[in-house]
C-alpha cells in the first residue's frame, strides 16, 4: 500500500518505471538479436557453396588438363614420324593416346594443308571430313597453341581439344586434337554427385553462355539464363557467390524463385561452373534465425503497446480534464473552478492552472476598460491622421496645379517671346539688312567692305533669332503636329551633326490635346539635347505610336549610356530628367529611363489621351481608339 502510494504521488517516478522496464525489455530483445545475427551464418553457408564450385571446376580442370599433356605427348610422338612419312607410327601414337584418354570420342591429326591424315577409331566418313574446317583446328594453326573450344554445334555437339604438331626446327606441321562428347556418360560423370543437397544442380558453362553438362538433363545445350554475365566472368577467370532470381519459371507456376549460385571458372578451358540451389533451401537455417527474430520483435511490440496502454490510461484521465478546463477558460468561463488532482504533478499543474483562471478573472475587467480607453484613442490619432492625409491632398493638387499653370506660363511666354522676336525684332533686322544692302550698293572701297561685314553680322543675328524663335515655339508643332515637330528638330540638331536618325510613326497619326502634345515635344526636345551633348552617338531612332487612349514617345541611341543611380543621386544632372518626370506626371503619364555605360539609353514615356481633336473622326472611331 506504501507502494503505491509513493507511485501516485509522483509522475516522475512512474514515467521512471514504465520506461526503465520498457529499456529492459528493449536491451534483453538486442541481445538476443546479437547472438541470433544471420550474416555471419548466411556468408558462410555462400562460402561453403563457393568452395565446393572451385572444387568441382578443379577436379575437371585436372581431367581436361590430363588429355591436353596426352595430347602434348602425342604431338611430340608424331612430329619424328611425319618427317619420316611413318604413317603407321602416327596411327600408333593416335591410338596410344585415343585408349589413354578419359574421356575422348576420338583422336584425329590434320596436316598444315588441312588434310586430315588419320582419325582414331578409324572411321573412313571421318578421313573424308574436312576436320579443318573447325573452329579449334584453324585457331590451333592460327596461333599455334594448345586450346580448349566452346560448344560446337555442327556436325555435331562436341567440344574439341587440339595441340599444334612442330617439326625439330619448331615449324607447325599440323593439329592433333581430341572431340569430347558431353553427353558421353563418362564426361557427364563429372558434374553428378547425388551428395550434394535436396534442389542443389551443376552446370558447366561455354564461354558464350551455353551449357555443355548440367545435372539436370533438359538444360543441356541451352543457352544459360545468366549467360552473358557468366561469359564475362570466364573471361575474366573470376569467381563469384550471391543470390539472384532465376529467369526461368518454376514448373506450375508463373513466378520466379530466388537462388544461391556459385561461380568458378576452369584454367585449362574457357569454361565455368555453377552450383544452384533454391533461397530457401540454401538458406534455411538464415530464414528459421529470421522467423524467430520477427517473432520476437512481434511479442517486442505486443509489450511495448501493453507499456504504452498503461502509461496512457494514468496519465490522459487528468489530462483530459485539464484540457476541458482550459478549453473553458479559452471560451471565455472563468466562474468554474478546476476540481482537485492529486498530489502528483499534474495536480500541481492543475492548481497553478485554477489560481490563473482566478488571477485571469480579476485582470479581464481591467484590460477590457484599457481596450476601451485604447479604442477612443486609436480613434481621435485616426481622425487627425485623416484631417492630415486631406491636407496633404490639397496641398499636392495644389502644387500640381500650380506647376501645371507655371508650365502652361511657360509655354505663353515662349510663345509671347517668339511672337515678339518674329514679328519685331526680325522685321527690324530684315529693314536694318535692306538699309545695309542699298548703302552698300552706292558706296565704294573700304566703306563698302564695311557695309558687307555688317551684313554679314546681320544675317547671322537673323538666323540665331529664327533659331531661337523655332527653339521657343517652333510653329510646326502648331501647324503640322507633334510628329513632323520631332522631326523637324531631331534633322535641325542631329542630323547636322552627322547623326543617323530614324523616325518611326505607329498607328493612325492624330492631333490630340495642345498641352500633350506640349508635353511630349518638350521631353523629345530634351531628350534630343542631351544626346547631341553627352551621348556621343552615331544612330538614333524616335518611335512615336498612337495607341488605345494613350500615345507613347520613345528615343533610343547607341551612343556611351551613363549609370542611372549617380545620375539620379546629382542634383545638377538630374535637373533634366526630372523636370521631364514632372511634366509627364502632370498629365497623368508614365516616363522611365533605361541605360547602363556602352549601350546605349532608351527613353520611353506614355501620356493617356482624354479626347482625340482629329477633326475627321467621327465618335465610334473615336470610341474604338480608347477601348481597343
Amino acid at each position: 500500500m506504501k507502494e503505491l502510494v509513493f507511485l501516485r504521488r509522483s509522475l516522475r517516478r512512474r514515467l521512471i518505471l514504465l520506461v526503465g522496464l520498457w529499456m529492459v525489455a528493449l536491451a534483453a530483445i538486442l541481445l538476443a538479436a546479437s547472438m541470433w545475427g544471420t550474416q555471419e551464418v548466411s556468408e558462410r553457408a555462400l562460402n561453403e557453396r563457393q568452395h565446393l564450385a572451385q572444387a568441382l571446376a578443379d577436379n575437371i580442370d585436372y581431367v581436361l588438363k590430363s588429355n591436353l599433356v596426352l595430347l602434348q605427348e602425342a604431338s611430340l610422338t608424331i612430329r619424328g614420324r611425319l618427317e619420316n612419312n611413318d604413317l603407321q607410327g602416327v596411327k600408333k601414337a593416335l591410338q596410344e593416346t585415343y585408349l589413354r584418354s578419359l574421356f575422348t570420342e576420338s583422336v584425329f591429326l590434320v596436316d598444315v594443308q588441312g588434310k586430315t591424315v588419320w582419325v582414331e577409331p578409324y572411321h573412313i566418313e571421318r578421313i573424308r571430313e574436312s576436320l579443318f574446317l573447325l573452329q579449334p583446328v584453324q585457331a590451333a594453326l592460327r596461333d599455334g597453341r594448345p586450346e580448349v573450344s566452346n560448344l560446337i554445334s555442327e556436325p555435331a555437339k562436341r567440344v574439341y581439344a587440339t595441340v599444334p604438331v612442330r617439326d625439330w626446327h619448331g615449324k607447325l606441321v599440323g593439329v592433333v586434337g581430341g572431340e569430347l562428347n558431353p553427353q558421353n556418360p563418362r564426361f557427364s560423370s563429372l558434374v553428378h554427385s547425388n551428395r550434394l543437397g535436396k534442389g542443389i544442380y551443376m552446370d558447366v558453362i561455354d564461354g558464350r553462355g551455353r551449357v555443355l553438362a548440367s545435372t539436370k538433363a533438359e538444360r543441356m545445350f541451352i543457352d544459360s539464363d545468366h549467360g552473358r554475365f557468366l561469359a564475362g566472368l570466364i573471361k575474366q577467370k573470376k569467381s563469384v557467390v550471391g543470390s539472384c532470381h532465376s529467369c526461368h519459371e518454376t514448373v506450375g507456376s508463373s513466378d520466379r524463385e530466388r537462388e544461391v549460385i556459385a561461380f568458378a571458372p576452369l584454367t585449362n578451358a574457357p569454361w565455368g561452373l555453377t552450383i544452384r540451389q533454391p533461397e530457401n533451401e540454401a538458406l534455411a537455417l538464415v530464414s528459421g534465425v529470421r522467423r524467430t527474430l520477427l517473432m520476437a520483435g512481434f511479442l517486442t511490440i505486443l509489450v511495448a503497446l501493453l507499456f504504452a496502454w498503461g502509461m496512457a490510461r494514468s496519465l490522459t484521465r487528468p489530462l483530459r480534464i485539464l484540457t476541458q478546463a482550459a478549453r473553458r477558460i479559452s471560451e471565455g468561463n472563468l466562474d468554474e473552478p478546476i476540481r482537485p488532482l492529486g498530489d502528483d504533478e499534474i495536480g500541481s499543474l492543475g492548481r497553478s492552472l485554477d489560481n490563473m483562471r482566478m488571477t485571469l478573472n480579476t485582470s479581464m475587467e481591467a484590460i477590457a476598460e484599457g481596450k476601451r480607453e485604447l479604442e477612443r484613442k486609436v480613434q481621435e490619432r485616426t481622425q487627425e491622421i485623416q484631417s492630415l492625409y486631406q491636407e496633404l491632398q490639397k496641398q499636392e493638387e495644389a502644387r500640381g496645379e500650380l506647376l501645371k499653370k507655371l508650365i502652361l506660363a511657360q509655354e505663353e511666354e515662349r510663345k509671347r517671346i517668339a511672337r515678339e522676336l518674329h514679328d519685331e525684332t526680325s522685321q527690324d533686322l530684315a529693314t536694318f539688312l535692306l538699309s545695309i544692302e542699298t548703302s552698300a550698293s552706292g558706296a565704294s572701297g573700304e566703306l563698302k567692305e564695311g557695309f558687307l561685314r555688317m551684313k554679314t553680322m546681320a544675317n547671322r543675328a537673323l538666323d540665331s533669332i529664327h533659331q531661337l524663335i523655332y527653339d521657343l515655339r517652333p510653329s510646326v508643332l502648331d501647324d503640322l503636329g507633334l510628329s513632323s515637330a520631332l522631326r523637324w528638330i531631331a534633322e535641325n540638331r542631329l542630323e547636322a551633326m552627322g547623326i543617323d536618325v530614324s523616325i518611326d510613326i505607329v498607328g493612325a497619326e492624330r492631333r490630340v490635346n495642345p498641352e500633350v502634345e506640349t508635353c511630349l515635344f518638350r521631353i523629345g526636345q530634351e531628350a534630343i539635347s542631351n544626346i547631341a551633348k553627352h551621348a556621343e552617338a552615331n544612330a538614333v531612332k524616335i518611335t512615336l505610336q498612337y495607341g488605345c487612349g494613350s500615345i507613347r514617345l520613345e528615343v533610343e541611341d547607341n551612343g556611351k549610356g551613363f549609370e542611372l543611380k549617380s545620375v539620379l543621386t546629382s542634383a545638377e544632372k538630374s535637373l533634366g530628367l526630372l523636370g521631364m518626370k514632372e511634366r509627364a506626371s502632370l498629365l497623368n503619364g508614365n516616363l522611365s529611363v533605361t541605360s547602363t555605360p556602352q549601350t546605349g539609353t532608351r527613353l520611353r514615356v506614355e501620356i493617356p489621351v482624354a479626347d482625340w481633336l482629329e477633326p475627321n473622326v467621327g465618335k465610334h472611331e473615336k470610341d474604338q481608339s480608347l477601348h481597343c
